[in-house]
């Protein structure tokens, strides 16, 4: 559900204090729906030769849009894929009978594949971290510092338009998002509609994921059904859906519902994210282990669950293209990355979001570099092994 908007003034960001936030056989068509599916988080798949008719349907349903505001899906750019590539995956939740709803961004997560193109890094930013959200003139937004899930709201609000514009408001919050992490610029990008990736979990006969520890569901009853609001008081009341420690296969509903919670959760909002990744890569396993293109019919809701899921930018590159400059990642090559974050609250001690640690700015530091292999070989204790 999303919050309120918390603005800020263009002030230094106070400093941190209190709690620590806890660290943390080849089949070229079945890879070609990789690039589909996973693909369509930009973190695509090991092929050679992609089957004609899954791209063609791909390109007919998947909406494409200029996500950088620079015109650069205009023209696809010379030469093949190279290497590194940075994609920026940004997940918000607004029904598609709610085009008035203002977006945010309830998960931001950048994708790091390095020179080699053979293994992807999945790091999430906390969406109450607290960052310099540069001005934004297609909106009129002026800037300040502000929790990172409303650069999307702020930028999205563009006067005249009617109603919010998720492209716009990913356009800021890409800007915003290369100004904290030094990535001067993404190679692609893809908004997550949670409402359509539902239904593309459902499509693909749900998804079976380690779930690494006890969560009680906030939002939803034991049958799927929302949780009413508490006459008595604020939050919600009724029964709770359950989700066990353990190897479990989850439907849609409860696939979204579980990697949306964090109060259940002893480190918060870090292990919401860290659940998040886990998603991630548990639909690349669970495509690659399902012959869905030899199945005509769940092949067409699949695409068409894709279509109402993304939204993608890829600077004038086909899936095609990424598909095979990706043709060596695999599933079992996304490595999850837990960055450390600290609470940060004002001077009488209220809670205004999160602030990374020095080991978060190395992380992106080495990532700049080009040697974040050997920085995550330094800190294994960042690398989340929770499959």
């Amino acid at each position: 559900m999303a919050e309120p908007d918390r603005t800020t003034d263009q002030a230094p960001i106070p400093a941190t204090v209190g709690r620590r936030a806890r660290m943390r056989r080849r089949h070229p068509e079945r890879n070609a729906l990789l690039a589909v599916l996973v693909g369509l988080l930009l973190i695509s798949a090991a092929v050679v030769v992609l089957s004609r008719t899954v791209v063609d349907r791909y390109t007919a349903t998947v909406p494409v849009a200029d996500l950088f505001g620079d015109g650069s899906s205009a023209s696809a750019p010379p030469g093949k894929l190279t290497g590194p590539v940075n994609v920026l995956l940004v997940g918000i939740d607004r029904p598609a009978d709610q085009p008035e709803r203002t977006p945010r961004a309830d998960t931001v997560l950048v994708v790091h594949i390095p020179a080699e193109l053979s293994r992807a890094y999945l790091i999430s930013l906390p969406r109450d971290l607290l960052v310099e959200i540069p001005a934004f003139g297609v909106s009129g937004h002026p800037g300040g510092v502000d929790r990172i899930n409303a650069a999307m709201a702020y930028g999205s609000r563009v006067p005249g338009a009617g109603k919010p514009d998720p492209v716009a408001g990913f356009q800021l919050l890409a800007a915003t998002v290369s100004a904290r992490t030094g990535i001067e610029q993404f190679d692609a990008g893809v908004i997550v509609n949670f409402a359509g990736l539902e239904r593309l979990v459902d499509a693909i006969g749900g998804v079976r994921m380690h779930i690494d520890s006890d969560v009680r569901s906030r939002h939803r009853q034991p049958d799927g059904r929302l949780r009413p609001s508490n006459p008595d008081g604020p939050g919600y009341a009724g029964p709770q859906a359950e989700y066990r420690q353990g190897e479990h296969r989850l439907s849609g509903w409860q696939a979204l519902d579980y990697v949306r919670q964090r109060e259940s959760l002893p480190d918060g909002d870090y292990g919401r994210q860290r659940h998040q990744r886990q998603l991630v890569r548990a639909l690349a396993e669970q495509v690659l282990t399902r012959d869905l293109i030899t199945d005509p019919t769940r092949l067409g809701a699949v695409l068409e669950a894709t279509g109402d899921a993304v939204v993608v930018g890829t600077r004038g590159r086909s899936v095609l293209d990424f598909a095979l400059g990706l043709r060596r990642l695999r599933a079992d090559g996304i490595v999850l990355l837990d960055l450390p974050g600290t609470a940060v609250a004002d001077p009488v001690g209220e809670y205004l979001g999160e602030r990374f640690t020095d080991d978060a700015d190395d992380c992106f530091g080495a990532l700049r570099a080009g040697t974040l292999d050997q920085f995550v070989l330094t800190r294994p204790e960042l690398v989340n092994r929770e499959r």
